[in-house]
């Protein structure tokens, strides 16, 4: 579970891009563990959609085509406007603070041209609200979401650098926070979300040169 869990998350955050090469070898050596609990952690992802058994040594971060992408993100809006809207009683101030703390640390990181940090913070900052929901049905959805999301979004991120990344929808998530104006949270979120489609054009999905992430 440690190792899924962790494995998940880089996933989510962008760290493993479309076409990386993972190997159960690779991933044991990477958490100092056996063949085994890699094998059920790589398993696992496997029938979350997140990798893709090539044969039986060689797993691959998969693909997205356009239309799959836009699928994942349609889902992504319709869910997690749910979660958004379920978590909002929730959110203290401790919590607007922590989310300020972390949009700030993400304009900065787009201020630097730091792609990955970008990604590790949107991902905090999301999951920071959706976990407030306590949803058991809707939160581990979001995440397999997630999962598929994330290493196209990196790509995608990557060759647009922060150009792509015009408008803070967070800044607003945030204002609505403090304005406890629930609609306006909700739709800064939906917003969010529909910006990753702005940076969609016929080349986003031509798949990029093979690259090796976890492999030994």
């Amino acid at each position: 579970m440690r190792i899924h869990q962790d494995l998940r998350r880089r996933l989510c955050e962008g760290e493993f891009g479309p076409g990386d090469v993972l190997s159960i070898r690779g991933v044991a050596a990477c958490y100092d563990t056996s063949a085994m609990p890699a094998r059920e952690a790589v398993r696992w992802l496997v029938s979350e959609g997140a990798l893709q058994f090539v044969d039986s040594r060689k797993i691959i971060v998969p693909y997205l085509s356009r239309e799959r992408f836009v699928e994942v993100l349609f889902a992504r809006r319709s869910l997690e406007s749910e979660l958004a809207r379920q978590a909002f009683p929730s959110i203290e101030s401790c919590h607007m603070e922590a989310l300020e703390a972390l949009d700030d640390s993400i304009n900065r990181a787009i201020e630097a041209g730091d792609l990955r940090r970008y990604m590790r913070g949107n991902h905090a900052f999301h999951f920071l609200i959706y976990r407030l929901s306590g949803s058991a049905v809707l939160l581990p959805l979001v995440e397999q979401l997630w999962q598929q999301y994330g290493p196209s979004m990196g790509f995608i991120c990557t060759r647009w650098g922060g150009s792509g990344i015009a408008d803070d929808h967070h800044r607003e998530m945030t204002q609505a926070l403090r304005e406890g104006d629930s609609e306006a949270f909700c739709q800064a979120l939906t917003a969010d979300i529909e910006q990753g489609m702005q940076l969609l054009d016929d080349d986003a999905f031509s798949q990029p040169p093979p690259s090796v992430g976890l492999s030994g």
